[in-house]
């Protein structure tokens, strides 16, 4: 049973949240700090430490709704008529190209100091924003909800063990993982540090690598 202190807790929670939010998208995520989310949400800089880890950790949950497309569309592509290898690349190309519209957001999400247990974070997120969350098939959820992206990939190229014509086996799945979540960091990395990268191009390198990786 929730308590008015609990409740009081939980207000000023999503009232951090939507002021880093609302910083985000106004200053970008570089220039949001401890004092201007502090201010923003009224609050004295030392409160936040009250509710959350550190400065990083109320970022990545601002950042997540920005998320929220992504796992529709990953449900989406399940529901269709394709071959699990068709929705492979169907899912990294809306993926590719979520990630380098906002590339700092998603490089913080998945790179950043608190991406190697995501589960926890989207669990906090979702007791915060119930209406937000949507219920997926399980295969989805485990995908979506992995507890980082090397997990979440992983979940991605798993169903592809049995499909005619990939080259992927029980012994290169590791390895095809591991390049394919490399790869995507470093092309993150460049779109961060040169912005006129067009998002387009980045898309493509990314696609061309996964079907490079997983074609026979």
């Amino acid at each position: 049973m929730r308590t008015d202190k609990d409740l009081q807790k939980k207000q000023n929670t999503i009232r951090f949240i939507e002021a880093a939010r609302l910083l985000i998208d106004e200053i970008g995520l570089k220039k949001v700090s401890v004092r201007k989310v502090a201010e923003q949400a009224g609050f004295h800089n030392s409160t936040i430490y009250l509710y959350f880890k550190d400065i990083d950790e109320l970022i990545l949950l601002a950042s997540l709704r920005h998320f929220n497309g992504y796992g529709a569309a990953l449900a989406n592509q399940r529901k269709e008529k394709n071959s699990p290898y068709e929705s492979f690349l169907a899912t990294w190309e809306f993926f590719a190209q979520s990630a380098f519209k906002k590339p700092e957001l998603f490089y913080n999400f998945f790179f950043g100091k608190h991406s190697k247990n995501l589960t926890d974070v989207f669990e906090r997120y979702y007791e915060l924003y119930p209406d937000e969350k949507t219920i997926y098939s399980e295969d989805i959820t485990s995908m979506y909800f992995g507890r980082n992206i090397y997990e979440q990939c992983y979940l991605f190229l798993n169903p592809l063990l049995k499909e005619p014509g990939v080259r992927l086996t029980e012994e290169n799945l590791d390895m095809i993982n591991d390049v394919t979540v490399g790869y995507l960091k470093y092309l993150l990395e460049q779109k961060c540090q040169d912005p006129k990268i067009p998002a387009e191009s980045l898309t493509k390198k990314l696609l061309s690598m996964v079907k490079y990786m997983t074609d026979a």
